[in-house]
C-alpha cells in the first residue's frame, strides 16, 4: 500500500482571520498551528479524530501560487489539494511513475518533511494531490513549524460549547472511473467500492482519514464539491446511495472555503 492516510483538505483562502473563523464557528475545527512563509503561509484546524482542514494565505504582497489559484476563482476561496501520508516516498513515486503518472514539485532532501504531487493533467481528478512523508504533527512545536509559528487570530469558543465535527468523506466529480482508480486505488492503495444502488459512484478509503466519493460524470468538470460531517458521538453513516442524494440536498454553499458543507446526523441537545 502507498498511502496509509487521507491526512487533510487544503485550501486556498484570501485571509486566515476570516476563513478560519468562519470554518471555527461552523465545524468546531480547532486551531492546531500557522506560520508564515516567503510564498505562503499555511495554518491547519483539526475535526473530530484527527482529520485537519489546511488554509493556505497568500504573502502579503500578493504575489505567489496562492495568489494565482485564488486570481483563477476571482478572489474567492477553493480547494486547492488533498494531502496523503506515505511510509516510503520514494517507493510511491516509483509506483505513480510506473503507473503512468508524472510527480512534480518534488522536496525530497528535508530530513523533516519530503513531499511531492501528482501532475494533475496524469490524474484526472480535478484537484491536486500531495503525497508526504512526515513524522511531524505540524503543532507549531516542532524543529521544522515552530520557527515563525504564530498563535489563533481569531478567538475559539469552548469545546464542550462548539465541539468538532467529523468529516466522514469528501465528495466530488470524475471524468474517468478508470484513472481514478489507477490513481487512487493503484498508486494510492484505496479500497475502492462501488455503491450498489448508484454504479456511478466510487468511495476510497485507506486505514486512517475520510472518505472520497466521486461520481462519474463525462460532461461535469471533475473536481471537488463537498464536505460532509456529521456528530462523531454518533456512529459514522454507512454510505449508500439514498444517503448521498439526501446529503447533497441538504447541503449548503460556504462560501469560507469554496465549496458545500453537507449536514449529516447530528446528535441530540443535551
Amino acid at each position: 500500500m502507498s498511502a496509509h492516510e487521507l491526512d487533510h483538505v487544503a485550501f486556498a483562502v484570501p485571509s486566515w482571520r476570516t476563513a478560519g473563523d468562519s470554518v471555527h464557528r461552523a465545524l468546531g475545527a480547532r486551531w492546531v498551528s500557522g506560520f508564515h512563509q516567503g510564498a505562503f503561509s499555511p495554518c491547519q484546524l483539526e475535526l473530530a479524530e484527527g482529520m485537519r482542514l489546511e488554509l493556505l494565505q497568500p504573502p502579503a504582497d500578493g504575489g505567489g501560487f496562492v495568489a494565482e489559484h485564488l486570481a483563477r476563482s476571482h478572489g474567492a476561496a477553493n480547494p486547492h489539494h488533498i494531502t496523503f501520508k506515505v511510509a516510503d516516498i520514494h517507493a510511491s513515486m516509483t509506483l505513480a511513475r510506473a503507473a503512468g503518472v508524472r510527480t512534480i514539485l518534488e522536496n525530497l532532501d528535508n530530513q523533516w518533511w519530503k513531499e511531492l504531487f501528482l501532475h494533475p493533467k496524469d490524474t484526472g481528478l480535478g484537484f491536486l494531490v500531495q503525497l508526504v512523508q512526515t513524522e511531524l504533527t505540524l503543532d507549531g512545536q516542532d524543529e521544522f513549524t515552530a520557527p515563525g509559528a504564530v498563535d489563533c487570530p481569531w478567538d475559539e469558543q469552548p469545546r464542550a460549547q462548539n465541539p468538532p465535527q467529523r468529516l466522514d468523506f469528501i465528495a466530488g466529480r470524475i471524468r474517468s472511473a478508470a484513472q481514478a482508480r489507477l490513481v487512487l486505488g493503484t498508486v494510492l492503495g484505496a479500497q475502492v467500492m462501488n455503491l450498489e444502488d448508484d454504479p456511478q459512484t466510487l468511495m476510497f478509503s485507506w486505514p486512517l482519514g475520510s472518505s472520497l466519493v466521486l461520481q462519474v460524470d463525462e460532461q461535469a468538470e471533475p473536481g471537488l464539491q463537498a464536505l460532509s460531517f456529521t456528530d462523531p458521538v454518533l456512529p459514522a453513516p454507512i454510505m449508500d446511495a439514498g444517503l448521498l442524494q439526501a446529503l447533497r440536498e441538504s447541503g449548503s454553499r460556504f462560501e469560507a472555503l469554496g465549496l458545500d458543507i453537507l449536514a449529516g446526523q447530528h446528535a441530540p441537545a443535551a
